[in-house]
């Protein structure tokens, strides 16, 4: 039997020219019911790993959304990490956390602005597939035993590489919790993480912005997120005993691997 597809959303096309074409699948043309549900199923799970571990919703959410509905990022998936850092932060940061955190957001702002310029400049599925490589290497790094001392210099490099990839393939939260798990416990690590996510979210907000990468629509696709994230910031309240029993390392690194090994084989095979 043959189901007619219901229409979830439907805005016409920007003010303008009447022979526009609209550039956004998600507004101008009817999603599916099942694309719809699996978007939500998707950032319930990856603000329900985020706001219990300290870390994870792009990794896990952004290699999926390419394939569901790619125009929800980067913008759209940048401004849903920025809510779920702010009640990250709320629920765990200190003043010292930000504190510590300030090498790490310089760091972060420079790879910001940088990967806007690298957008403006250069192949986006080049500069995602080469952030998936370096993910993959700095796990391998990490199993073979590799520890890097946290220190200002360290900070300030994880943030440069964390704003490249979150920027661009939403992938920024894999450098600074490789860094944080090697040297915290889960309770100390959700601090930091949080004052790092919703600073540096007001910064890549502003970058993309300022860049035309964060236009009107991407706002309201953003805001459309926003009921999702709200599931997973409840559900974490019982999940977040469970990741305190000694699983932050393992994972960080199974969430930061399977992320870029999804998003590599996303675009290599698309």
């Amino acid at each position: 039997m043959n189901v007619t597809p219901v229409t979830v959303a439907y805005v016409t096309a920007p003010l303008g020219n009447s022979s526009d074409v609209c550039q956004r699948p998600m507004y101008c043309a009817p999603v599916s019911p099942g694309v719809y549900v699996a978007v939500f199923v998707v950032m319930a799970a990856a603000s329900t790993l985020q706001s219990s571990v300290g870390m994870g919703q792009g990794l896990l959410s952004a290699p999926l959304l390419r394939l569901l509905e790619p125009d929800l990022l980067p913008g759209p998936v940048v401004l849903a990490g920025f809510l779920t850092g702010v009640v990250l932060a709320l629920r765990n940061s200190r003043p010292s956390d930000a504190l510590e955190v300030i090498p790490a957001l310089f760091g972060r702002f420079v790879g910001a602005a940088l990967a806007v310029a690298l957008l403006a400049a250069l192949s986006d599925r080049g500069l995602t597939i080469t952030i998936g490589v370096i993910v993959l290497v700095l796990v391998a790094l990490r199993l073979a035993g590799l520890r890097i001392p946290r220190s200002r210099a360290s900070l300030a490099g994880a943030g440069l590489v964390s704003g490249i990839s979150g920027t661009i393939a939403s992938l920024g939260g894999a450098p600074m919790g490789l860094l944080y798990e090697q040297h915290a416990r889960a309770r100390d690590f959700r601090g930091p993480m949080g004052a790092f996510q919703a600073i540096g979210g007001v910064m890549s907000l502003f970058l993309l912005t300022v860049a035309g990468q964060m236009d009107a629509d991407a706002w309201l696709l953003g805001l459309t997120l926003v009921p999702p994230l709200m599931v997973g910031w409840v559900l974490a309240r019982w999940v977040t005993p469970i990741v305190d029993r000694g699983l932050l390392g393992p994972i960080v690194l199974i969430v930061s691997s399977a992320s870029a090994m999804v998003l590599l084989i996303s675009e290599l095979f698309s």
